[in-house]
């Protein structure tokens, strides 16, 4: 595909931007919880209040999250939850995927909550280790295609230039409301999808993968981008408003849930945290604070 020097340069520097952003701001989290600058150099520390329970202070659990919105529910879960439930949840924020799995692989935490279940398969298996997801799932943020220069998929341009995330189970994701949409078509059956997998292209769009962190930073370098609904949150978009189209809900294999190694699925701490967060109070909490962006799982 050949796109514009400004377009390259754009994406360079957001990409360059994101890589150092990631390093400094992955050490960084919401006041009332521990950085993960802490995590990583209090290892010893970290690892002994990992296995808590051991030392007789079996309700206390640490959780990795990404800020939004799972670290906004999960905070609601602590404060509002957790207290009479007797479990001391410490939440742990890291603002990308890749360090919060880390987290998880090297005992800094005992489990995760940011994942759907085909990202972590797929993680897993590039990393060499095995977790366990916890189902029904909590809550999806829906893929939506959104744009800076358009209102409406008609007015798209032949060649438009389409960015969609990086990893395999997201660009699945966006790839099928691209074509749920009329833009593309996918071969039939294939999961997870990729761009090799489109069969017909009657705009002759031209598709670039990015990191999903990159999709908001250069979503005015671009005609369109299929997007998650946790990065359009967290830029003040909102999910059932402003898409040009919307992922489907009625297949939740994408909804977000906790994770932990497996083995560790048994922990009941583990599992006193997962029904607190399938609570019904948390699924009005949701219902009320992202009205549609995000969704809870029934």
């Amino acid at each position: 595909m050949n796109f514009t020097i400004k377009t390259n340069r754009r994406f360079f520097l957001i990409a360059f931007t994101s890589f150092a952003a990631f390093t400094v701001f992955s050490s960084c989290s919401s006041p009332q919880n521990n950085s993960v600058a802490n995590t990583t150099t209090k290892n010893t520390s970290a690892v002994s209040s990992a296995n808590t329970s051991t030392t007789g202070a079996k309700d206390k659990i640490k959780v990795g999250v990404t800020p939004i919105p799972a670290g906004e529910i999960l905070e609601f879960v602590k404060k509002n939850l957790a207290p009479e439930a007797g479990l001391n949840i410490e939440i742990v924020t890291f603002n990308d995927f890749v360090q919060n799995n880390t987290a998880l692989k090297d005992g800094l935490i005992d489990a995760n909550y940011f994942q759907h279940i085909p990202f972590m398969e797929d993680y897993g298996k590039k990393h060499n280790f095995e977790m366990y997801a916890f189902t029904p799932q909590i809550h999806l943020n829906p893929v939506g295609i959104f744009s800076k220069k358009y209102k409406s998929l008609k007015d798209v341009p032949n060649k438009a230039l389409v960015s969609i995330p990086d990893d395999v189970s997201n660009a699945h994701r966006a790839l099928k409301v691209l074509e749920e949409s009329g833009l593309i078509k996918l071969k039939p059956n294939v999961r997870p999808a990729s761009p090799k997998d489109i069969i017909a292209n009657p705009k002759n769009i031209q598709i670039k993968e990015i990191p999903g962190a990159q999709a908001i930073p250069t979503l005015p370098d671009v005609d369109l981008a299929g997007v998650t609904g946790n990065w359009i949150v967290q830029a003040g978009l909102k999910t059932d408003k402003d898409a040009l189209a919307l992922e489907s809900t009625n297949d939740p294999i994408y909804a977000v849930t906790i994770t932990t190694l497996k083995g560790k699925e048994t922990d009941p701490r583990i599992q006193k945290l997962y029904k607190l967060l399938r609570d019904d109070k948390v699924k009005q909490f949701i219902k009320d604070k992202y009205q549609g962006a995000v969704l809870s799982i029934p």
